[in-house]
């Protein structure tokens, strides 16, 4: 084969792997799947949000894009590691408080939602955090990308905030909450929000599951 043949095929072969990879990160929502070490690992970059406005209703129904998780892996390589996913969602709400409070002094939480993939440990790459003020009449995104705030920006609201329940439990109680259910045995899981209950006036864990969005009160 002489040189120019060389120089061609090479090139062919970095245009497939480029129209491969492209394919590849296109289809899976910009994640890169692998297994190390016997268990599944997540790369994800974070997801651009082009919010306008928020209400409760908004919050009440989780993300289901993210990778599904086994809620009971039965052996390592069914379990699942983001090295991404830093903060657990009560840790994204006390991590974005004071920006919330700078914004407006009255800032009350709506919302919150995870939007990369979610760990056992109630652990995201990326958390939606939605403030709103009555006396601003707006509401308030806030996305956490790991540990640090990716965007930040106000939005028309619907609604506002509620008082938070004290001590309130983190993400990973509520998903240990249906690891003891047999109807969890074989199911996954691929996103959670916390919100208001307008009509229960409590607050609650919404999971997404294979067998449908599953509501966890906070008392």
């Amino acid at each position: 084969m002489n040189n120019s043949k060389k120089i061609i095929l090479i090139f062919l072969v970095v245009i497939i792997f480029s129209v491969f990879t492209l394919y590849f990160f296109i289809n899976i929502g910009g994640k890169s799947i692998y297994v190390s070490d016997r268990k599944i690992v997540v790369q994800e970059s974070p997801k651009v949000l082009d919010t306008k406005s928020i209400s409760i209703i908004d919050g009440k129904i989780p993300n289901k894009d993210a990778y599904n998780i086994k809620i009971n892996p039965k052996n390592e390589i069914e379990k699942v590691v983001v090295p991404n996913a830093i903060l657990t969602l009560k840790d994204s709400y006390l991590y974005s408080l004071s920006e919330a409070l700078k914004w407006s002094k009255d800032a009350k939480l709506v919302f919150i939602k995870s939007y990369g993939t979610l760990t056992l440990e109630g652990k995201s790459s990326q958390w939606q955090i939605i403030f709103s003020s009555k006396n601003k009449k707006k509401g308030y995104e806030i996305i956490i990308e790991k540990d640090f705030i990716f965007s930040k920006k106000e939005v028309e609201s619907s609604g506002y905030g509620y008082d938070l329940p004290k001590n309130w439990y983190d993400a990973k109680d509520a998903i240990i909450s249906i690891q003891t259910m047999p109807q969890f045995s074989e199911s996954t899981l691929s996103g959670i929000s916390f919100v208001y209950n307008i009509d229960g006036k409590i607050w609650s864990y919404a999971l997404a599951t294979s067998n449908g969005t599953v509501s966890i009160p906070v008392r």
